[in-house]
Formats: structure tokens, C-alpha cells, sequence
């Protein structure tokens, strides 16, 4: 007796709603499909085409793209996933020390600085992530509480710094 095993493409949860993509250099999208499974990524203005390989594993790199808003990402195999709300600009990454990952909540209080920050969110040009969360969020005050105090600090800074999109990913 035999049987196929049909596997929907899928993407790891970094690849959500709300996703912040690097601007000006490759962006790698990758995901498990079925083994053989022919796999489209489109963007902007670009198309990538991939098959996935015996293991499932799937990978495209997408050439670089400009700050940009407002985009939607297609991922099309047997199945179409659509991530909408992408912005392409900065990504940061903060990890090591525990006190990276102090959230918000805990220093608000103390920080008039933060304070007067946080009294003129929401930031929609910021987004934040937590490595192993199951999405990328928008930068509201009810978000933001429970995200990292710096790296929402330096991101607030470096988005009004460069004014481009800023996407913020705790480790």
C-alpha cells in the first residue's frame, strides 16, 4: 500500500502580518513544502521561483528592495499564504545581556523620557518581534509595554533618525 503525502507550504512565524523586511540588500524567504513542490515568492515588482527539495526545505532570496510600505508578500505553492502590512526598512536584532529583554512596563514609571515616548505612540512605521513569538506586532502602547525598554528606545530613535520603517527582533 502506498500513499502521497501532500504537505501545504508553510513559513516560520517570522513571516507574519506586520513583517519588516531589510532594505537594500537579498532578503532570504524560506519554508517547507512538499518534497519537488514548486514554490513562488512575489514582492513589489519581483517574482522568485523555488522547488523544494527531498527534506521539504525551501529557500529564495529576493534582491534587495528600497524603504518601502504597505507591500504584500505572496507565497504560492499548493497553497497561497498572503502576509500583508510589510514594510521594508531597518532590522535590528538585540540579544546577550538580561536586561535587553527588561520590558517596558518595568521602567516606564521611572523614565520621563520613555514616558513623553510612549505618550506619542502608536508607531506605525515600528515593529517588534520576540524570537519563538508567533508574529510581528505594531508598536501600540498596549505592544509595546510587554516589548524590550531598549530596544523600543533605540528604535523610536533610529526610525525618527532615518525615516525609514524599523523592525525590532528580541533574542
Amino acid at each position: 500500500i502506498s500513499s502521497v503525502v501532500q504537505a501545504e507550504v508553510t513559513l516560520p512565524p517570522v513571516f507574519s502580518d506586520h513583517l519588516v523586511l531589510q532594505r537594500e540588500m537579498e532578503v532570504p524567504v524560506w519554508g517547507t513544502a512538499s518534497a519537488g513542490e514548486s514554490i513562488t515568492v512575489a514582492i513589489a515588482d519581483q517574482s522568485k521561483t523555488t522547488v523544494a527539495g527531498a527534506d521539504g526545505v525551501w529557500k529564495v532570496s529576493l534582491d534587495p528592495l528600497t524603504a518601502a510600505e504597505g507591500l504584500t508578500l505572496t507565497v504560492s505553492g499548493t497553497n497561497t499564504l498572503v502576509i500583508t502590512d510589510v514594510l521594508v526598512g531597518e532590522v535590528w536584532f538585540g540579544s546577550g545581556q538580561s536586561n535587553m529583554a527588561g520590558p517596558v512596563r518595568t521602567y516606564k514609571g521611572n523614565d520621563p523620557g520613555l514616558q513623553k515616548t510612549l505618550a506619542a505612540a502608536p508607531y506605525p512605521r515600528i515593529r517588534l518581534i520576540k524570537s519563538g513569538g508567533t508574529g510581528w506586532q505594531l508598536a501600540t502602547p498596549a505592544n509595546v509595554d510587554a516589548f524590550s525598554a531598549l530596544l523600543f528606545a533605540f528604535g523610536e530613535r533610529l526610525q525618527g533618525d532615518l525615516a525609514v520603517p524599523v523592525g525590532l527582533i528580541l533574542g
